[in-house]
């Protein structure tokens, strides 16, 4: 079993509700249409979000009760308190692989096939994947994949919280759990503690830039590095990947 979980940033901490909506339509719709049916979703939230489609028992919303978040540093705090919701789920139903997934990224669904294929190993990193410049019809393949929905890491119970903690704080590597680490680091933490993650042979993810309004843009930095490889990359248009990654929409 795999768990992808969501964090979804309040509506009224949004500039932009609408298109939050949409861009997590996007992306649920994406993480539901996996070809193995042995996941779930979690979505820990303020409001529950306009659905695009219908879902199944698989997919959970957890409708949070804290406080709105009014600066980034809030925002990035408000993120940490929604996975640890999450973790604190995972936990309660036992545990399992978990992929943690920024509300306006798009996912292969070829992710749970694989994890549930592969019970024996700690789990996986991206070392690669596609970027996604709203507005553009196409993607161009990239690797120094920097985003929240790079990790897939299977946990124990007891490897997941149990309850929050006080005071409240974002996702760093002073958490005592894991999956409360900066997600860039953890391959790196997971191989220093003797659980190394293996690299995902595929491209599991599409990284979106410039959606405008949500919690995955705060601290995203784009090196030149990044800039310098992109500009040499193939135009991959939309329609060569749609299938495995439910797109349905242009922009």
């Amino acid at each position: 079993m795999i768990t992808f979980g969501i964090p979804l940033r309040s509506a009224k901490a949004s500039s932009d509700w609408e298109k939050v909506q949409m861009f997590f339509n996007r992306t649920l719709w994406s993480v539901y249409n996996q070809t193995d049916p042995d996941f779930r979703v979690i979505v820990a939230c303020h409001e529950k979000p306009h659905l695009a489609h219908s879902y199944d028992e698989r997919v959970e919303f957890i409708e949070v009760d804290a406080s709105i978040p009014g600066d980034p540093d809030a925002m990035m705090r408000d993120k940490g308190y929604k996975v640890h919701e999450i973790a604190m789920r995972v936990r309660a139903l036992g545990g399992g692989f978990v992929m943690l997934v920024d509300a306006d990224d798009i996912q292969s669904n070829r992710i749970a096939g694989f994890a549930n294929s592969h019970q024996s190993s700690n789990g996986f990193y991206a070392k690669n994947g596609y970027f996604y410049h709203v507005g553009n019809g196409f993607v161009k393949s990239g690797s120094h994949f920097p985003n929240g929905s790079s990790t897939i890491v299977k946990y124990s119970a007891e490897d997941l919280p149990e309850k929050h903690y006080e005071p409240l704080t974002s996702s760093n590597n002073l958490n005592p759990h894991i999956i409360r680490k900066r997600h860039g680091d953890i391959p790196r933490i997971c191989k220093e503690l003797g659980r190394p993650l293996e690299p995902l042979p595929f491209k599991a993810s599409i990284y979106v830039r410039d959606t405008g309004d949500n919690h995955s843009l705060m601290g995203r930095g784009y090196s030149k590095v990044r800039l310098v490889e992109q500009a040499f990359r193939r135009k991959i248009p939309l329609s060569e990947i749609s299938d495995e990654f439910s797109i349905e929409w242009s922009d």
